[in-house]
């Protein structure tokens, strides 16, 4: 089972044979004889190289470079430690970055690789679910600066994406968990019928996660083909991330991070109260929003809601001083550049706290 997706300047592998697929694109990259990189971390290297050196051959050559994985990584530091590791290992401008991750990799490498020789070429293959279904493709490659998630990054699109479910079988159940936040998403941004054969979800063991991670990444990449510079529709798909950001960096700061789709879902429950507030989202959309996302986050969390806004405040999609939110009309209908006063965030925050306590 495979299918291709056509996104602006590049193709979108989906199915169990990439490698193949990955062997076909080698061939006619112009690469060629340059050095071949590829980037991972710790955990990607135990678990994924292995499969993908067996699987392609022309990468039994490649020079490997190790990150260490979670957010920390995505800092000039070490972007400028990668820098300085192609230079010393002879890349040129024709050589090939391959991202072996999740979002911190694409992150990361899709940063260095853009910015690297003032741009050499990179491909993603995403090994978290995840990287999956967003962070590996759209083109955003992005490193936290000053405290702020995100608040650095490029345009810049890989010159492919191999998506191989495979790799989901080296996951632990919390990785899982933190990329199907991003499935979720997709569903509220989309349509009632997305929305509903994700609500009928019960657990994350026995899914067709082909049919899922198709449907996500088609729903991105529409979205990003009409707006790859985040000028219009795009900021749709910002709904639970400003929150999710705020959250973030608040609990980074506070030595208590937590996984990027956990704030996400926490996020889409605040944003989701905005959007009963805002935009007039109907009390039974958010009450089975609400729902579904307690049921498969239970989680229990502390912090400071003032603080949260202040985080708010630096987040790169502010305009005219008011923070922005990308919101829902109803299920399917994005409201993008939203606003509300801190006395609404706030209650929003507080909603969370509330939601999170109840564990069903």
């Amino acid at each position: 089972m495979s299918t291709t997706i056509r996104s602006n300047n590049y193709e979108i592998f989906l199915g169990n044979d990439t490698f193949y697929q990955i062997g076909k694109f080698l061939s006619k990259s112009r690469s060629g004889n340059s050095k071949k990189f590829i980037l991972v971390d710790e955990n990607t290297k135990e678990h994924c190289l292995p499969l993908l050196q067996g699987g392609v051959l022309a990468f039994q050559q490649a020079v490997i470079l190790e990150i260490a994985s979670g957010e920390e990584s995505k800092s000039i530091d070490v972007i400028v430690n990668l820098w300085k590791d192609l230079t010393e290992q002879g890349a040129d401008q024709q050589s090939l970055l391959v991202n072996l991750g999740g979002g911190v990799v694409s992150d990361v490498g899709g940063f260095t690789a853009a910015t690297f020789m003032r741009g050499i070429d990179f491909i993603n293959i995403p090994t978290s679910l995840l990287a999956m279904v967003d962070a590996s493709a759209g083109g955003k490659n992005g490193i936290n600066f000053g405290g702020l998630k995100n608040q650095v990054g490029t345009f810049d699109e890989p010159q492919a994406v191999f998506v191989s479910p495979v790799f989901l079988k080296t996951l632990p159940e919390v990785e899982m968990r933190s990329g199907f936040a991003e499935v979720i998403k997709h569903a509220l941004i989309s349509d009632y019928k997305k929305w509903s054969d994700v609500k009928a979800i019960e657990n994350l063991e026995n899914v067709n996660w082909f049919d899922i991670i198709r449907e996500s990444i088609w729903t991105k990449n529409k979205i990003v083909n009409s707006d790859f510079r985040d000028r219009h529709i795009r900021k749709a798909l910002n709904f639970g991330h400003t929150i999710a950001h705020a959250l973030e960096s608040y609990l980074r700061k506070n030595n208590s991070p937590i996984k990027h789709g956990e704030a996400v879902a926490i996020g889409m429950i605040g944003e989701t109260y905005l959007s009963q507030q805002v935009c007039g989202l109907n009390e039974k959309d958010a009450t089975e929003i609400y729902q579904f996302i307690r049921k498969h986050y239970p989680l229990t969390l502390e912090f400071d809601s003032d603080s949260i806004i202040e985080f708010m405040k630096s987040d790169k999609k502010n305009h005219s001083e008011k923070i922005n939110f990308s919101l829902n009309k109803s299920i399917g209908e994005p409201m993008i550049n939203q606003h509300a006063d801190e006395a609404l965030i706030r209650q929003a925050l507080e909603f969370c706290k509330e939601q999170l306590m109840v564990v069903s």
